[in-house]
């Protein structure tokens, strides 16, 4: 077949337009999958998002197919083919006059912007070099709604430093705040902080994988679905500070509580992670009993007139879809390190030097 042929050729095989590292997903199309007479849900969803992530700039027009199907996810021919031709039937797909079995062509419905569609990275479905695709782990799941529920996570991101679910949908974390203040010295106040735990849901987003079992049992295959996404490797939980404990707090940034074990520094997080020690270690000189007993958490300097804060795990996309949007969250996230990073330097400077009456981040 002609797909087969330049199934490794990205710009030969996606649709009009060369696209980008991303494809569009219309959220009343994704609601009509669910209710889509089909022989099997699962393969009715790999088939449709193969497509999409196969158009160009238009997201409209596609040559993958069932070809492509097989060789990204491991969806056989004869079941992508069943699937493709009852999302023709059911009208959220058409072959392009012309096109044939041997050079296939489709057009899927448009989508506008305003319509606040869902972004969802093309490595999704082809996965990296020498990995097998999300897409792919998830059909060997046989889980329809784990499909589901990683779209679905991945239509409620939000454009901030975190670029993470909010936390009112899904997060780990206590619902107060776990922070503990150890320590004043002149205008700073020390705060212990222990990594987010347990996890909590809520929203509509989550009806579909509840069940009215037995008491207490109504979330099980819930939290069984989101634990296997993170599995997968679909799925991450990454620690941050906020400024408080409330839902709608601001994020300061993101923690790496490996530091405590590990005296490597992989990144900027963990870089300011262990700058944040080694401040608490000179803040706290002579009373070392403060450090020992909490020994698995990090102690964050603050100013002293600042509210309690809050660990949160924020619940993240391993692989993001590089969209302005997701760029511009990533802007917002170095730009909240390097400010954090500058402002602690300063303060370990004053504190190694006894001084402790600048304010945090002042010149």
């Amino acid at each position: 077949m002609a797909d087969d042929a330049t199934i490794n050729d990205e710009r030969a095989l996606r649709g009009q337009g060369r696209g980008s590292r991303f494809f569009v997903l219309g959220r009343d199309h994704w609601s009509r999958l669910h209710t889509i007479e089909t022989r099997n849900r699962l393969n009715l969803y790999i088939t449709f998002l193969v497509l999409l992530a196969g158009t160009g700039s238009d997201n409209r027009t596609t040559k993958w197919s069932v070809t492509a199907c097989d060789q990204h996810v491991g969806l056989g021919k004869p079941r992508a083919r069943v699937a493709l031709d009852e999302l023709i039937a059911a009208g959220l797909v058409e072959r392009v006059e012309g096109a044939s079995r041997l050079t296939p062509q489709y057009r899927l419905p448009s989508v506008e912007a305003e319509e606040d569609p869902i972004f969802l990275p093309v490595q999704l479905v082809t996965g990296f070099a020498g990995e097998a695709s999300v897409l792919r782990r998830i059909r060997e799941t046989g889980d329809p709604l784990l499909a589901r529920m990683l779209i679905d996570l991945y239509g409620l991101l939000q454009i901030d430093a975190t670029y993470g679910v909010p936390l009112i949908n899904l997060r780990r974390g206590e619902d107060g705040s776990s922070a503990r203040k150890i320590a004043e010295l002149g205008i700073f106040a020390l705060w212990a902080v222990e990594s987010g735990d347990p996890p909590h849901a809520m929203g509509d987003w989550t009806a579909p994988h509840r069940t009215p079992a037995g008491k207490g049992a109504e979330w099980a295959e819930f939290w069984a679905r989101l634990s296997l996404l993170e599995k997968i490797g679909a799925l991450v939980f990454e620690p941050w500070l906020y400024e408080s404990a409330a839902l709608d707090a601001e994020p300061m940034f993101p923690i790496d509580f490996g530091v405590l074990y590990s005296h490597r520094d992989e990144d900027e997080v963990s870089v300011l992670s262990r700058l944040l020690m080694r401040i608490a270690e000179h803040m706290t000189e002579g009373r070392e009993y403060l450090l020992e007993r909490y020994a698995n958490d990090i102690i964050v300097p603050l100013p002293a007139h600042h509210q309690a804060p809050a660990v949160r795990g924020v619940a993240k996309l391993r692989i993001e879809a590089d969209t302005p949007g997701c760029r511009r969250a990533y802007a917002l996230r170095m730009r909240a390190l390097e400010e954090r990073r500058t402002a602690y330097e300063r303060l370990l400077e004053d504190v190694t030097q006894g001084r402790y009456d600048r304010p945090l981040g002042a010149g």
